[in-house]
């Protein structure tokens, strides 16, 4: 017998039958892996039917592998699938079954580690869908420790994404039609995600998110469309992807952000979107801030400006508030200055009907609050509490904005040396923060407590 590609380390094939009709084969030795032999069972599946299915499987993530009953014997009788087969094998099984069925389910070792290696390489089409399902079931585990251990990495792949051209071939083909209907039920879900994260903050139910676009986004990524459907799809599964990676970050998770961050950008330059493009690179820029390297935040600030050029006014005006936070972040208050000031330029000319959906949050509230954050880690205090004279109109709907904002008023109360003003701001924003489940915005009030300067992003 020929062992097939993708197999790990063999045990002796148990005795009975291979491949008997209606479902496995009688009770096998005590080699035999009792989890899968369960499934099997409990589906009716025959060997070769499941090894059908597999197959079928890797043909739609684009990672073709020949599985064939013997291999499917094989993983019965104790032997270990490679990372990529067995979340096929598990990709299959968990839709036949209605339930996540993972690998450590089946007692095969956890691809985790793979995916985490390969989901920060900017690779093809196919491999960020492939990385976006296997991210996504990752993250549907609350608490999984695979996640919460993602290192945060330097990558090229944000120049990468600027310089390349769309892609050529974005329609699919495979056996479910995608609608308009299942597009739409994706922006209603990241929509109401993302009020759900302003209000309550993203620690909350990112979990829940993940596990809804595992469920619905991910067929919908190997279906039958054109090329026109195919835009729409790939910008809604953009929007999502982005809107968890705010969460992850909210949740301090910089390195399952970072890996969301990647796929969303090339999905993007796929499609050709530079606004939501110049989107990815400002979220890079947050999480360059992480590391503390001030010139990474503003080359990934400068880049999203780069992608911006020539959309729509509101998304300049995102990128400009965003290079303002940069400059202020690296102490150049003029560059800051000037750059606020582009911002609010663009946000005038902005509301024309151009503007793109996944923007509508940044109202005039929410620019000059991101002004005066930019202007206060400048030092520029008298521009920086107009600024946030104007933000206080923000719709009280966005608890964790506003805490941002009751920080931001300590640390310019800080500056100008009112001692009372910054433990009012303080002690609102605790009260604010209280029913909030931000990690990121705990540290952010701890390090504002402890009276020093904020300098974070």
């Amino acid at each position: 017998m020929v062992a097939d590609p993708g197999d790990g380390p063999r045990r002796p094939l148990p005795p009975g039958p291979v491949d008997p009709p209606g479902g496995p084969g009688p009770a096998a030795e005590a080699d035999r892996n009792e989890a899968l032999y369960q499934v099997l069972l409990d589906l009716g599946w025959s060997y070769s039917g499941f090894a059908q299915r597999v197959r079928e499987r890797c043909l739609a993530i684009g990672v073709p592998r020949p599985v064939s009953t013997s291999t499917v014997s094989r993983w019965l009788a104790g032997a270990q699938p490679r990372p990529e087969l067995a979340a096929a094998a598990c990709d299959v099984l968990t839709r036949a079954c209605k339930r996540q069925v993972t690998p450590e389910n089946l007692g095969w070792p956890s691809g985790d580690r793979d995916v985490a290696e390969q989901a920060v390489q900017y690779g093809d089409l196919g491999h960020a869908v492939q990385m976006l399902r296997r991210l996504w079931q990752m993250d549907a585990a609350p608490g999984s420790a695979s996640v919460r251990g993602m290192p945060f990495v330097v990558t090229p792949s944000a120049v990468e994404a600027l310089v390349m051209p769309s892609d050529t071939e974005i329609a699919g083909h495979g056996q479910r039609r995608v609608t308009v209907a299942d597009i739409e039920l994706l922006d209603a879900h990241t929509e109401l995600y993302g009020r759900t994260e302003a209000r309550h903050g993203g620690g909350r139910f990112r979990s829940v998110f993940a596990g809804f676009l595992a469920a619905h986004a991910g067929p919908l990524l190997e279906g039958g469309f054109s090329a026109g459907r195919g835009r729409l799809l790939y910008g809604s599964v953009v929007d999502a992807v982005l809107a968890l990676a705010s969460m992850a970050h909210d949740d301090q998770l910089p390195g399952l952000a970072q890996r969301y961050d990647l796929q969303a950008m090339r999905l993007a330059q796929a499609i050709g979107d530079r606004g939501r493009l110049a989107r990815g690179c400002i979220h890079q820029a947050r999480l360059a801030a992480v590391r503390g390297d001030g010139r990474e935040v503003l080359t990934h600030a400068r880049s999203a400006v780069v992608a911006a050029t020539g959309a729509p006014a509101l998304v300049r005006a995102y990128v400009a508030v965003t290079e303002a936070r940069a400059w202020a972040y690296t102490g150049d208050g003029a560059q800051c200055r000037a750059a606020v000031e582009r911002a609010r330029a663009a946000f005038d000319r902005a509301g024309r009907g151009s503007d793109p959906k996944w923007l509508a949050w940044l109202d005039r509230p929410e620019l000059e609050g991101q002004a005066a954050w930019a202007l206060a880690m400048a030092g520029l205090t008298e521009e920086g509490e107009q600024a946030l004279k104007v933000a206080g109109g923000l719709s009280p709907e966005r608890t964790r904005d506003s805490v941002e904002l009751l920080i931001t008023g300590a640390e310019l109360a800080r500056l100008r040396g009112d001692r009372a003003g910054w433990e009012e701001s303080l002690a609102k924003a605790k009260t604010a923060a209280q029913h909030l489940k931000s990690r990121r915005l705990a540290r952010r009030l701890a390090d504002a407590g402890a009276g020093g300067p904020l300098h974070d992003f």
